[in-house]
């Protein structure tokens, strides 16, 4: 393999956020042979979105994640009711970075968590170990950059331009979980109003 061929893959396994590879090279004759690995560091992506009704306080969850070499994806209404949007996108963000901490089965060093949202509130409350502002806020968080902490992990939060048709990657996996955040959040809210109605 040629050394060009070899530095375009290994910024396609980069950008992917894929599990770390090796690479070997042989060289010499047949009875001497020397093997030269290059271990590629873990990228862990994580996307969290939520949804949110005013009135009842009902959020749904949506999360993507590439962990230990797959694509998953994550969604559920929650069981708690919420006092703010931003409570919901914090608590989601957290939420699905434990989720793809415990599926990817190890890690080494050098490796890192990348964790993406369009919410900036989200972003810029989950930076820190001491970021929230209500209790839920505040354990979630702190639980995240303890698990983190175990780890030995780098963490980083970037904000995710979110609600645009741009077609790059980044952009397609936020729109998905807007979108299936928006399906399960006002399905729960039909079916909240629809079980209040039959009791009258």
């Amino acid at each position: 393999m040629r050394l060009q061929e070899f530095s375009l893959g290994a910024a396609q396994a980069l950008a992917l956020g894929s599990v770390r590879s090796t690479v070997d090279w042989h060289a010499g004759s047949k009875s001497a042979v020397s093997e030269y690995r290059v271990y590629m560091p873990i990228c862990l992506t994580v996307f969290a979105d939520a949804s949110f009704d005013h009135r009842s306080g009902i959020a749904a969850f949506a999360g993507w994640f590439r962990a230990d070499g797959c694509v998953h994806k994550i969604s559920k209404v929650s069981e708690r009711r919420f006092a703010s949007s931003n409570e919901a996108e914090l608590v989601a963000l957290c939420a699905t970075v434990v989720v793809a901490l415990r599926r990817q089965r190890s890690f080494g060093d050098g490796d890192f968590v990348v964790a993406k949202s369009d919410c900036i509130y989200a972003v810029e409350h989950l930076k820190n170990r001491t970021g929230g502002t209500t209790e839920t806020e505040r354990r979630m968080v702190a639980r995240v950059h303890d698990i983190l902490k175990g780890h030995g992990l780098k963490f980083y939060v970037r904000h995710v331009k979110g609600h645009t048709t741009l077609s790059e990657p980044r952009f397609y996996v936020n729109r998905w979980c807007d979108e299936e955040a928006r399906r399960l959040m006002r399905q729960a809210v039909r079916q909240g109003r629809k079980q209040q109605t039959e009791k009258q």
